[in-house]
């Protein structure tokens, strides 16, 4: 059973405890259980919060790890061609997104039609690589 369940059966359990202390007449036993039950609706309210966190800090943790596997890869290399290659890797890859935030984007080819700005053309920030000199 999770958290969340429990905090809930417990706050079952004292709104029971609370129909009850309909019937006695005891003031110190009512505040004592109204205390009981604002805490246990708290807790819910943080290990709700607290879940958040952890789902939040879990992706992070999937998004490092991934750095570190591009990083564990090694370096780019940079070639005549104006580009980066990667050992192990087929293909041309932007230098621009690598140098920003080390990602690796592989170039598509430009339609014969627009080679006049590049062979290459970055898919995600649509730099162009490979123009020939005029």
């Amino acid at each position: 059973m999770d958290l969340m369940a429990l905090i809930q059966q417990a706050l079952e359990a004292s709104g029971k405890l609370r129909d009850l202390s309909k019937k006695l007449e005891d003031a110190d036993f009512k505040m004592i259980l109204a205390d009981l039950h604002s805490a246990l609706a708290d807790a819910k309210l943080e290990s709700g919060e607290l879940k958040i966190k952890l789902a939040l800090a879990q992706e992070e943790i999937v998004r490092l790890k991934q750095v570190i596997e591009q990083r564990d890869k090694g370096k780019p290399t940079y070639n005549s061609e104006g580009v980066y290659t990667f050992e192990g890797e087929v293909g041309r890859f932007c230098t621009a997104c690598w140098d920003s935030d080390e990602r690796k984007m592989r170039l598509t080819d430009l339609a014969s039609e627009f080679r006049f700005v590049g062979q290459w053309e970055c898919p995600k920030c649509h730099a162009g690589y490979g123009a020939k000199d005029a």
